[in-house]
């Protein structure tokens, strides 16, 4: 249980500061300038020169902290951003004229004190606020925030590197003077203690020195391309030290050869492994093909009981497949020998491969030809096996089939010659199959296979003749039947006159019952089925032909009210149109009107040459012409041309709303124009900026011509649409206009209120300032300075002795 709380309470703490970012502004880049401090250009200068060798410096802009600690917002920050040692913060509050530099790098802490420290300053915070004070609030008091944060940036970059003439060393007390002739010099030392550091000739070099109390220490480099030297010392004491790079060549070339070694061993492992899997593959080959050989034997010896026995097709297919088998065993067999004699060695990775490609396709060779023969046997074992059975059953069939032969002459009275004849040559097949069966089955499997299709068709044919004798029998009941259907249909359509003629179908399907007879006392079931099959079509047709007369001629009927109805409603509508157009033109100019008069007149026409078809087509329709096709022909015309006039009136009826909408559209603009320009004059009025710009619509000339143009009729739409966007222009550029002055009348006075809550927010800083105090404790430090009243603010810092013992530092200043 106290595990799980311990794990609570540390996912609590990794959470919090999370929480506290939560109004903490995305990171944009090197910059990010939330309160609109830089142009685009200043920010692309900042982020060319923020990373430096060492250090990275992010800059943040506020609007306000709005009542927040600036160090603890700026290390919020730090987190929140994830920045690391060697990333620099740089928090700038607009609304509250401050500026925060804060950072977790104990080195950096230790350059600005040993800075401040040259300038007579203290360490910690106040250091920072130092650095602050020097290069940054200078420019912000002038107003160039983008001059002071570049001055920050080289500054930061300069601390500590080898051409600032800054000395650093382990605890600050006092300064080292430093003189360069060519490269780079620092020195520190404690209280009591002289240090200098120098350097003379030499194109490249460093020397550092640090001492205790009591103690002088020198360190130097004379002479030589580059170099370094380092010298510390105790108390009365002189000390040198040197330092050379060890020899690494033979270290360098011991752990090449084991590399080489080891790649040499990977690489003779993957030959062993490659070529022994082949070697394998290989030996698994010829155990295929030893397992082909058994199956040769195999299907030779199933041949042995036919060689010397069988003749015709099924001796030259024994003769042809023992040839084949027997080369294919000694082929089989020498390839075996080859392969066993002299495989590939395993390291020979290409020629084994090659091997076991030709072994694998020559195997797949001699397996396809093998499955080919065991085909070919299958079959004639299986023709020696079963053509006896299938003759037997021939023959005990072919008593049956006569019977029902003659049963069929003998009920119907017909010779049925054809059939006879077949059945006697069904009994010659089976004979004959019946002899070549011990000899030679393959063939006298081919003739059974012959005698079934004809006996199949024998039986066909005898049950065809009971079928089509009854149908020749019934033929004048069917025919008696479809003339009175005929007939009834002609009747109640009234299709006495109809073009068509049904009978002649029934005639002709009478003619071709008379032929069905002959072939069918013959027997010549083909010539039967076909002509049965004309006289079913001749039977059908007439029927159909009659009731699709039948339903035209209703169809016709229907559509002829339909059209003698349509055309009054349409000749209303065309009126109608008519007296729209004429009380159009005194509001509208004759070139709107012209188009939509002329697809009226053309309507018109079309109409009347419709009305004059109809006529026709009621005699069309009549009784006593039955041209019912004719006439359906000319009602599908009309009632097109009914259609399309419908659709030519409604396309006028929309261009005249349209007409109408245009100058509805024209009137309402020029309203809404007076409407929006009174309001705009409004808002100017009530900001007090009405005397700058007056604007009155009625003076504008184009209102004066929309005025004038809406007073004279007809109207021509296109000028006074043309007038109406110049109008509306003319409106537009005034609203716009008076838009721009209100909100830059807002904006004096947004900027006038934020001058004044400035200037209260720095009066209230400026008699707090003296009243801040140092905090401990908590590895952040923060300072602060105003030049408005000339002095700095108080600052305090968790650091002892200027060093950093965890945590952010942090400093800070205001202007």
């Amino acid at each position: 249980m106290k595990k799980c709380i311990v794990v609570f309470l540390m996912l609590s703490l990794l959470w919090l500061p999370n929480v506290y970012a939560a109004d903490i502004p995305a990171q944009q880049g090197m910059v990010t300038d939330e309160a609109g401090l830089l142009t685009q250009q200043q920010a692309a200068d900042i982020t060319g020169i923020a990373t430096g060798d060492r250090y990275t410096l992010h800059v943040l802009t506020v609007d306000s902290l709005n009542g927040a600690k600036a160090s603890a917002y700026a290390t919020s920050v730090y987190h929140s951003w994830r920045l690391s040692t060697r990333d620099i913060l740089l928090l700038i509050s607009a609304g509250d004229q401050q500026i925060e530099l804060n950072f977790n790098n104990p080195e950096l802490q230790g350059y600005i004190d040993s800075w401040s420290q040259s300038q007579g300053g203290t360490a910690g915070s106040p250091a920072i606020t130092g650095l602050l004070d020097a290069y940054y609030i200078p420019y912000a008091k002038a107003g160039d925030f983008a001059g002071g944060i570049t001055s920050m940036i080289k500054e930061v970059h300069s601390l500590g590197s080898t051409g600032s003439g800054a000395g650093s060393g382990t605890a600050p007390g006092s300064v080292g003077a430093g003189s360069q002739d060519s490269g780079a010099s620092g020195g520190s030392g404690n209280p009591g203690s002289g240090v200098t550091g120098s350097q003379d000739g030499g194109t490249t070099g460093r020397s550092g020195s640090s001492g205790n109390p009591g103690s002088s220490v020198n360190g130097s480099q004379d002479g030589g391309a580059s170099g370094r030297s380092g010298g510390s010392g105790n108390p009365g004491d002189g000390i040198g030290g040197s330092h050379e790079a060890p020899r690494s060549g033979p270290a360098m070339l011991t752990i090449a050869a084991i590399g080489a070694g080891i790649v040499l061993l990977f690489l003779i492992l993957i030959v062993l492994i490659t070529g022994l899997r082949r070697r394998g593959q290989l030996s698994r080959q010829q155990e295929q093909l030893a397992d082909l050989l058994v199956r040769a034997n195999h299907a030779l010896e199933a041949l042995q009981p036919f060689q010397g026995i069988v003749q015709g097709k099924t001796g030259e297919m024994v003769e042809g497949i023992s040839k084949r088998l027997s080369a294919m065993l000694v082929d089989i067999s020498a390839l075996q020998s080859s392969g066993q004699d002299s495989p590939p060695p395993f390291y020979r990775l290409g020629a084994l491969k090659a091997a076991l490609t030709q072994l694998q396709q020559t195997e797949a060779a001699f397996r396809s030809g093998l499955e080919t023969e065991e085909q070919d046997i299958a079959r004639i074992s299986d023709a020696d096996r079963n053509v006896k059975q299938r003759i037997t059953e021939l023959k005990k069939d072919a008593p049956e089939l006569d019977v029902q032969l003659q049963s069929a002459v003998k009920e119907t009275g017909y010779e049925l010659k054809e059939i006879a004849e077949d059945l006697k040559e069904l009994a010659e097949e089976t004979a004959k199959a019946d002899e070549l069966e011990l000899f030679d089955p393959i063939a006298a499997q081919e003739m059974t296979d012959e005698a079934q299709e004809r006996q199949d068709q024998i039986e066909q044919d005898l049950r065809d003749v009971d079928a089509y004798d009854d149908k020749l029998n019934e033929f004048p009941g069917v025919l008696a039947a479809a003339r009175s259907k005929i007939a009834a249909l002609i009747e109640q359509n009234s299709l006495h006159n109809m073009k068509v003629k049904p009978y002649d179908s029934l005639e002709q399907a009478s003619t071709a019952a008379q032929t069905l007879e002959a072939p069918l006392r013959s027997g010549d079931m083909d010539e039967v089925r076909k002509i049965g099959a004309q006289m079913d079509v001749y039977l059908d047709e007439a029927v159909a032909i009659t009731e699709r007369q039948a339903l035209i001629r209703q169809n016709n009927r229907r559509d002829l009210e339909t059209v003698r109805s349509r055309w009054s409603e349409l000749t209303q509508q065309r009126n109608e149109l008519q007296s729209r157009i004429a009380e159009a033109r005194s509001r509208f100019s004759e070139f709107h009107l012209s188009s939509l008069e002329d697809v009226l007149e053309e309507a018109g026409t079309e109409l009347r040459q419709g009305a004059g078809e109809v006529p026709q087509i009621e005699t069309w329709t009549s009784d006593a012409r039955g041209e019912y096709d004719n006439a359906r022909s000319g009602l599908d015309r009309l009632l097109k041309l009914q259609e399309e006039t419908a659709q030519k009136f409604s396309n006028v009826r929309e261009s005249l709303g349209t007409l109408s909408k245009r100058l509805s559209d024209i009137t309402q603009l020029l309203s809404e124009g007076q409407e929006r320009a009174d309001a705009a004059a409004r808002r100017l009025q009530s900001k007090g900026i009405a005397s700058r710009s007056r604007f009155q619509y009625s003076l504008l000339p184009e209102y004066i011509e929309l005025q004038q143009r809406l007073s004279d009729r007809p109207y021509n739409l296109d000028e006074l649409e043309a007038v109406g966007r110049a109008y509306d222009a003319g409106i537009s550029s005034f609203v716009e206009e008076a838009n721009r002055l209100v909100r830059q009348k807002e904006e004096e006075e947004r900027q006038a209120q934020l001058e004044m809550m400035r200037e209260q927010q720095r009066r209230e800083q400026e008699r707090n300032r003296m009243n801040s105090s140092n905090a401990f404790g908590g590895g952040n430090s923060s300072s602060g300075s105003s030049w408005n009243s000339g002095g700095q603010s108080s600052g305090g810092s968790s650091w002892g002795g200027g060093g950093n013992s965890g945590g952010n530092s942090s400093g800070g200043s205001k202007w």
